[in-house]
């Protein structure tokens, strides 16, 4: 499935959510969302259920329904995930479930900064790093941060597709880059 068939299932949805009184706010409806990407995660033999031919429409839009309701999931939720099903995407759901999360990053002025160092950091350091990229896109930032040995020190961080490199790898590499060439 690309992103543009996701984003057509997620344009439905936000359309609903966006109506005066749907009563569901689009943060909890990532939050039921996530949810159900969760119980398909750990259950596997749900996601094989909720997928086999041998199960009725009907049988699948009851279990959805008695789940959702047991979960505490909105109406809107619930048969969110009976369209999908319906549709032949479950398969697809990361991709809906990602494509939903930039929609309301997007939504929210938010960007999503992952921010790969070389060793774990401080709050201090974490705030740092959120304030600056606050300030580099003018939005509010939803960060994560992934340690990688592999950059020895510093750090790259990755805002949409722009990669911002601030390893000691790189460093290093622009150094000897401009040695071999007689840049000093």
């Amino acid at each position: 499935m690309t992103r543009a068939v996701a984003n057509r299932y997620i344009a439905a949805l936000t359309d609903i959510l966006l109506e005066s009184g749907s009563g569901l706010t689009p943060e909890a409806a990532l939050e039921q969302l996530q949810s159900f990407g969760s119980m398909l995660r750990d259950a596997p033999d749900l996601e094989s259920v909720l997928r086999s031919p041998a199960i009725s429409l009907e049988q699948k839009r009851e279990l959805v329904t008695g789940v959702g309701e047991r979960s505490g999931w909105s109406p809107i939720i619930r048969n969110f995930v009976c369209v999908v099903i319906e549709h032949h995407r479950l398969a697809h759901f990361g991709v809906i479930l990602r494509c939903y999360q930039s929609w309301l990053d997007a939504f929210r002025d938010r960007v999503e900064v992952e921010i790969r160092v070389a060793r774990e950091i401080d709050d201090g350091q974490r705030a740092a790093f959120e304030q600056r990229f606050r300030d580099l896109t003018g939005k509010h930032v939803r960060t994560s941060y992934v340690v990688d040995p592999s950059l020895v020190g510093g750090s790259v961080a990755r805002v949409g597709s722009t990669l911002y490199d601030g390893s000691l790898r790189s460093a290093l590499g622009s150094l000897a880059a401009g040695m071999a060439t007689g840049d000093r």
